[in-house]
């Protein structure tokens, strides 16, 4: 820095002036010997004992927005730090200061505005910015050479206007940009160019640049993992046309979406080498290990892989990336200091870590992938018993769901009786029901965090329904009603029926079966008509016949029972799809009979009796949409659908308008 020591007073006032014309300042008349200006005080350089930034702005739901309105503990110290020495700041300094924060805040002003553009303003500032201080770099050169004088003291430093928070900024920008591939390049684009200003050793300004920190390596791997699960979720289209429209090409999503997640791998390697190189240079220059991943950077690389569908080299990734983290916590652990019994490892995996190698492994869409999933669901479960781990990975109903639903997808593509690598439908249905009866078993040990909650029953519920077996209806049907009692009780709910303490589980979800559920029962029982049946009957027709007739009414009894239940239901009400349900039960389940058709009158009487629930009473329907299709005015729960099976079910048209005149002099009267 200039001080009135170093240089004339004559060429000391017009380097001030100068710099006084082209940031607009105030001339200082006394300096003394106080430095005119110095960087950022806010800059993590400008302390090396500074914490790093928050890294809740780059979390995986973050936002822009909040870090703005909410100060963060860094922030709070800054200001308390920036009072404590504002006594002792220039004019300049403080101008200097004033500026950046200014910059810093117009970037966070566009991002709430308009994300989609703010990162090209961004960037676009920020170029000018950098073609300003090369022209004060320029400058202090053109001085240094005039004086003839090596810059060897800190105090001859030129003000530095680009801060490692401000380019963080612009990274930010693109990362929570929404533009995917295109979005995650440039930030790639820019983190590069930052590397680059140190890359020249015989530059003068090298050490007095920022550098990238561990923020700004982590929201660029946050920007190609946002760019992997966009890509990978939205379909390209692609230049073949049939009869005017575009095809969709998912196939490329989802390799545009891999090839985003094997960037966002290749950067955090890119990270832990920079770390090792710095590592082994801290003779050179002290060492840091803000740089160093840790374990939530690792997350943002399993996130990427987690979210592509339909591949099993996307889950092989993921096993990697756990793999090397057990390895990295297994060298820190053996080199790094303990403090108060505590490992100070930053690389650990923990129950995160498995949700999204689970997640992976059920998003592969391969035969192994439900199976491989709860095979890593039990060691994360044996690993939480052997409490060696150092951090919480108990298994919790997320993990218990994600393997359900992977078994339960499977047999949904497969279908009926259909082998899933060598494990059939039915198999895989009764995978899933020993998952929720292991739920079940765990709630009833003391101080558990595992309890099943709706979602547990309806995922088992609805894996038996997709497998069209002939035992389904069913298994349904007792999966069903282990809801409806664990439902029952006001006090405890599922806490009650399984004598378990409810008071030390407050915060577990009740279990409620909804009106959907009772419909999806329902639904299983019509489509159970032809379950069962056997092609070859041969000389035992007859007998197969009654066999034939006597499982489709117990099935219609199963449908019947549902709908008792969810008449005298205190969670659900019946609605128009229900009786749609019942009344094609009649017409496929029961033999062509009056008997049928007093069972189908019966039931639509019912139907316009029942009060249409309180969320369906003022239905708002699409204005293209024709006027039939509307609940009628005091028809309960009659709608379009119910009057077109109903015609279907009553073959005899005067049947049909009898019920019908009872219908509208009921509609009348209400």
């Amino acid at each position: 820095m200039i001080t009135l020591a170093s240089v004339g007073r004559r060429r000391l006032l017009h380097f001030r002036h100068q710099l006084a014309r082209h940031y607009n300042l105030t001339p200082l008349n006394n300096v003394g010997h106080q430095r005119m200006w110095c960087m950022d005080s806010g800059s993590r350089y400008s302390n090396p004992h500074q914490s790093s930034p928050n890294f809740s702005s780059i979390s995986l739901d973050g936002s822009i927005v909040a870090s703005a309105t909410e100060p963060s503990t860094s922030d709070v110290l800054a200001n308390h730090s920036h009072q404590q020495v504002s006594h002792s700041q220039t004019p300049a300094q403080a101008q200097l200061h004033h500026r950046q924060h200014e910059y810093q805040q117009q970037i966070q002003r566009w991002i709430a505005t308009n994300p989609k553009i703010a990162p090209y303003k961004a960037e676009e500032s920020l170029a000018k910015l950098w073609v300003e201080q090369k022209e004060l770099f320029d400058n202090w050169k053109e001085e240094q050479h005039i004086k003839s004088v090596p810059a060897l003291n800190e105090t001859q430093h030129p003000p530095i206007l680009i801060t490692t928070d401000a380019v963080n900024l612009v990274l930010q920008a693109w990362c929570i940009s929404n533009n995917g591939e295109k979005g995650a390049v440039r930030a790639e684009r820019l983190l590069h160019w930052f590397e680059d200003l140190h890359s020249n050793d015989t530059t003068t300004e090298k050490p007095l640049l920022p550098r990238p920190d561990y923020q700004s390596y982590a929201t660029v791997i946050d920007a190609w993992s946002r760019a992997a699960v966009y890509e990978s979720t939205h379909s390209r289209t692609s230049e073949s046309t049939s009869k005017g429209k575009t095809k969709r090409d998912i196939p490329e999503a989802i390799r545009v979406g891999f090839e985003c997640a094997k960037k966002g791998e290749e950067l955090l390697m890119h990270m832990q080498k920079v770390h090792e190189k710095r590592l082994e240079n801290q003779q050179i220059e002290p060492y840091s290990s803000e740089i160093q991943p840790d374990t939530q950077v690792f997350h943002l690389v399993l996130k990427a892989w987690a979210h592509i569908q339909g591949s099993k080299a996307s889950a092989t990734r993921a096993m990697r990336i756990m793999d090397l983290m057990q390895e990295l916590h297994h060298y820190q652990s053996m080199n790094v200091p303990h403090w108060q019994g505590l490992n100070m490892s930053k690389v650990q995996p923990n129950i995160m870590t498995y949700k999204l190698i689970l997640k992976a492994w059920a998003n592969a869409a391969t035969p192994e992938g439900p199976d491989r999933a709860e095979e890593i669901l039990r060691h994360c479960y044996s690993l939480s018993k052997a409490g060696n781990m150092g951090v919480e990975i108990m298994p919790d109903e997320e993990c218990f769901h994600i393997v359900m639903k992977a078994h339960t997808e499977s047999v949904r593509k497969r279908g009926k009786n259909s082998d899933v690598g060598h494990v059939s439908s039915v198999d895989r249905a009764r995978q899933v029901v020993d998952l929720l009866d292991w739920m079940e078993l765990l709630a009833k040990r003391p101080k558990t965090k595992i309890q099943p909650n709706t979602d547990s029953y309806r995922i088992a519920l609805s894996a038996w329904v997709w497998s069209h077996h002939v035992d389904a209806p069913k298994e349904a049907e007792s999966i069903l009603f282990r809801m409806i009692r664990a439902s029952e009780s006001t006090d405890g709910g599922i806490e009650k029926l399984l004598n378990i303490d409810a008071g030390s589980n407050k915060n577990t979800p009740k279990v409620q079966p909804e009106t959907r559920d009772f419909n999806t029962l329902i639904n299983c029982c019509v489509f159970a008509r032809g379950v069962g049946s056997n092609p070859q009957m041969g000389s035992d027709e007859l007998e197969m016949d009654l066999l034939q007739q006597q499982f489709r009414r117990e099935t219609f009894l199963i449908a019947e029972g549902a709908l008792q239940a969810l008449l005298s239901s205190p969670h659900a009400q019946a609605d128009s799809a229900t009786f749609v349900g019942m009344i094609r039960a009649c017409l496929n389940l029961l033999p062509n009979n009056e008997e049928r058709d007093a069972r189908v009158i019966d039931l639509f009487r019912l139907a316009y009796r029942t009060p249409l629930p309180i969320e369906q009473s003022s239905p708002k329907l699409p204005s293209s949409s024709s006027e039939r299709l509307k609940p009628p005015v005091g028809g309960g729960c009659v709608d379009a659908n119910v009057l077109r099976e109903l015609r279907r079910a009553l073959p005899i048209i005067e049947d049909y308008i009898r019920v019908r005149e009872e219908f509208e002099d009921h509609r009348r009267r209400q």
